[in-house]
């Protein structure tokens, strides 16, 4: 017996994008693991610094390092935060939340259009990399794609929606997330 189609026509609002961007960044592809490393190197040597504390320039060169450790990470992630915010407005987020795409779930594959329905692109279950279910809303990765879907405009309903994820992926490209 053929189950049903699941329908998505996903708008997005700007707390929502940075939300994601945050997850795909930080959580999804682990990009806070180089300025911490840095932030690790120039503490030690920072230390190594303060450790020769009577020799002419140590404290000097400690301070030094250990402002560079903490001063670049902040002023990376502060540049980030400042391009989530310009890439908001450039997609026009932050008057409000924007139709982005639809997507069609369906057992035999997924449907998406970019235009509002009126052509659909598709996408094999196969082509789908991961998912990541957090509270009221789920990230579907499909090979350098990302989709947002907030759970409040599956017109189904989640669990429905969340039954045919169950029915159509494997558990090991299942993902649920506590924050």
């Amino acid at each position: 017996m053929k189950q049903p189609s699941i329908h998505i026509p996903v708008q997005i609002s700007a707390a929502e994008f940075r939300a994601f961007a945050l997850f795909d960044t930080f959580r999804h592809k682990q990009q806070w693991r180089r300025p911490a490393v840095f932030l690790l190197i120039m503490g030690v040597s920072a230390a190594l610094c303060y450790s020769r504390y009577p020799q002419e320039g140590a404290l000097l060169l400690g301070t030094i390092l250990l402002v560079l450790g903490l001063a670049l990470p902040l002023t990376w992630y502060l540049l980030y935060e400042h391009s989530l915010h310009v890439q908001a407005k450039k997609m026009g987020l932050l008057q409000g939340p924007r139709r982005a795409y639809t997507l069609i779930f369906q057992d035999d594959g997924i449907q998406i259009s970019a235009d509002q329905g009126k052509t659909f692109t598709p996408l094999g279950w196969d082509a789908v990399t991961g998912v990541y279910r957090r509270a009221g809303i789920t990230y579907l990765y499909a090979g350098d794609h990302a989709y947002l879907l907030p759970h409040a405009q599956i017109r189904e309903g989640s669990a429905a929606f969340e039954a045919m994820l169950g029915r159509c992926l494997p558990p090991e490209k299942l993902h649920e997330t506590k924050v």
